[in-house]
Order: C-alpha cells, then sequence, then structure tokens
C-alpha cells in the first residue's frame, strides 16, 4: 500500500501529538499522585476506624519505604545584566583576555589580508566556525556547577576543534569557499539581530529560521558573485570579530546580545540592553567595514581569490625579418621531462594531431 506525502505527514504529526499528550499526562499523573495519601496513612485510618468503637482509641503507625526519591530543587535563575552573568566575573578575567586578543588579531587580519591570502584565510574562517560551533554545544549543555576546570575547559576545547576546522578548511577549500560565504551571512545575521534591546526577532523558532536563512542564501550568491561575496565577508567578519574582541576588553554589554542569541542555558539567562556604549559599538562596525572593503577593493585590484589553473604555453623563437634565410638566431628549446599530467612527446603525423601551417 502506498502512502503519499500527505498521508506520511497526517501520520508524523499524529504519532508527535500522541507523544506530547502521554508527556503531558505523565505530569499531570505525577502531580495527582503526590497528593494521594501513601499507604502508611491509608493503614492508620483503618485501625482508627477499628478502634473507634470502644473508649480506648489506639493508634498504630508503621514506617514505610517511600516509593519516591526526593529530587533537590534547581535554583530558579532570574535573568541578569551583571558582569559576572555576562563576562563570568568582574572586571578583565584572564579568559576574557585570551579570547578578546584573539579575536582582535584574526579580525584585523581579515580585515587587511582577508582576499590577498588563500589557504591562511580559509584556514582562519575554518577556525572561527569551528570554535564557535563548540563553544554553542558546550554553553547550551553546561550543567549548573560548570565544567572539571571549567576555566580552562571552555577556552580549550573549542581551541583544539578550532584547529581542526583549518585543516579541514584548508584541505577542502573547493566546498569551504562557499562555508565562507555562509560565515558572512551568519555573522550579519548576528549584526542585524542585535541593533534593538532584546533582540530585533524575540520569537525563537523565526530567530532561528533567520539564522539559518541568511548564511544559505549567502553562500548560494557566492556562486555566482564569488568576488564580492568574499571581499563583502572578510571584511564584515574581520570588523566583527575585532568589535566583539574589544568588547571582552571594555565591557560595554553587547556581548549580553550575542549570549541571548545563541546561549539558550537556562543558567546563563541575560538581559540585553543598548546604553550609550553599545550604540558607539553598533555603529562602529559599519564604519570600519567600508573602510575594509575599500581598501581591499583597491588593493586586491584584478586578483583572484583561490587556485587559479594557468595553461602553459611555450613561446617559439621569434623569426626576424624577411626572406628565406635563416632563422638561425633562434634558439632550439630543450624538451622537458615528462611531470605529472603530461602527456608526453606528441607526434605530429598521427592522424588525430591536426597541425595549422
Amino acid at each position: 500500500m502506498k502512502f503519499s506525502i500527505l498521508q506520511l505527514l497526517i501520520v508524523c504529526s499524529f504519532f508527535v501529538l500522541t507523544c506530547a499528550l502521554a508527556i503531558d499526562k505523565r505530569s499531570v499523573d505525577l502531580v495527582i499522585d503526590s497528593n494521594l495519601p501513601t499507604l502508611t496513612y491509608l493503614k492508620r485510618d483503618v485501625i482508627d476506624l477499628h478502634n473507634s468503637g470502644s473508649k480506648t482509641t489506639t493508634t498504630t503507625t508503621t514506617k514505610t519505604p517511600t516509593s519516591k526519591p526526593q529530587t533537590t530543587p534547581k535554583p530558579v535563575i532570574i535573568p541578569s545584566s551583571s558582569p559576572e552573568a555576562i563576562y563570568g566575573g568582574k572586571g578583565i578575567t584572564p579568559q576574557n583576555g585570551v579570547v578578546g586578543g584573539i579575536l582582535i588579531v584574526l579580525g584585523l587580519y581579515l580585515m587587511v589580508f582577508g582576499f590577498r591570502s588563500f589557504r591562511i584565510t580559509l584556514g582562519v574562517c575554518g577556525f572561527l566556525t569551528f570554535a564557535l560551533i563548540t563553544w554553542v554545544a558546550m554553553a547550551n549543555n553546561q550543567p549548573y556547577y560548570g565544567y572539571v576546570n571549567h576555566d580552562i575547559t571552555i577556552i580549550a576545547v573549542p581551541f583544539g576543534l578550532g584547529l581542526l576546522g583549518v585543516i579541514i578548511y584548508a584541505l577542502f577549500w573547493n566546498i569551504s569557499i562557499y562555508l565562507v560565504g555562509a560565515l558572512g551571512g551568519f555573522t550579519l545575521a548576528m549584526y542585524i539581530l542585535c541593533c534593538r534591546p532584546n533582540l530585533l526577532i524575540t520569537q525563537v523558532v523565526a530567530r532561528a529560521a533567520f539564522l539559518v536563512a541568511l548564511p544559505f542564501f549567502i553562500s548560494f550568491v557566492t556562486f555566482f558573485a564569488e568576488r564580492y561575496v568574499l571581499l563583502f565577508t572578510f571584511s564584515f567578519v574581520g570588523s566583527y570579530c575585532f568589535v566583539v574582541g574589544i568588547e571582552f576588553l571594555a565591557h560595554t554589554g553587547y556581548l549580553a546580545g550575542i549570549k541571548s542569541i545563541l546561549d539558550g542555558n537556562q543558567y546563563h539567562r541575560v538581559v540585553y540592553t543598548i546604553p550609550r556604549n553599545v550604540i558607539i559599538l553598533i555603529a562602529f562596525i559599519p564604519i570600519i567595514f567600508l573602510i575594509s572593503f575599500a581598501w581591499q577593493f583597491m588593493y586586491n585590484k584584478g586578483q583572484k581569490f583561490g587556485v587559479v589553473f594557468v595553461e602553459h604555453v611555450e613561446e617559439k623563437g621569434g623569426e626576424k625579418g624577411g626572406g628565406g634565410g635563416g632563422g638561425g638566431d633562434a634558439k632550439e628549446e630543450k624538451p622537458k621531462g615528462d611531470g605529472p599530467g603530461d602527456p608526453g612527446k606528441v607526434n605530429k603525423n598521427e592522424p588525430h594531431i591536426e597541425t595549422k601551417d
């Protein structure tokens, strides 16, 4: 029996709805069961009823172990805008200094030499992508008391996997070049969302769709306008990393917007506001982006990004002057040895070789 797509969607929806109702019913049953009397109280009521007709009333209680273990209540975290909640401590912590320094250096490199170098730039973008994905995964799954050696772990693990991203992006350049465009789209989406207090898009589903759609769109456009998209990506990502690196040292509060987007952990809830210092940072990003874009566009004029394949054409010896004389000045070129991909010597007398007179 063949199912159409509509029937399959109906079956899947029914299955998901059934599971949701079962979970909801289970939670209701747990609440009801918590209010029911235990076996101890039932036995006590029976004995009291049996002795109610006599002059003396005896009450017998028996200790029975509870069937449900008592769980310690989880702490309720109220969203905060304190430096401890946003930056992990007061003042510039060692973690803030390390992360801020790395972002400033990488941002400056992308703004100045991003388009000029090929493998190094791909490695930088791979490092940023893998390190960011690792940090997001660790932050969202972090327990209340943190990881073991939390201050070192939260930096060392993203840094290590970022190095893995360097290798992958540098080797598989024909694929990673489009992922670089996606990184530019993701950075642009982050900047747009943080332009308003409590984020521009408040609904979580709509915000996630926006964060996915814009990188896909920029990556698709890279296929048609590679040069301009990559110039935009290197300039904008570099500007954004540079400003966020300064934010780790200046503590203006802009990082709260980034954490509100990427960190959904219930223990890391922060409030994102836009005071004057944050407005300065938001306005500073497009200014240095335009400067970087203009610089790289002029500095790399006529330059292509990526592996450029150039066909090797051997020049024939110059024949100067007319007449049937000579060519004695023309030097004979020595045949080169066969290398990888070299077809070797060509016999012009073979039928599939065409020569021009």
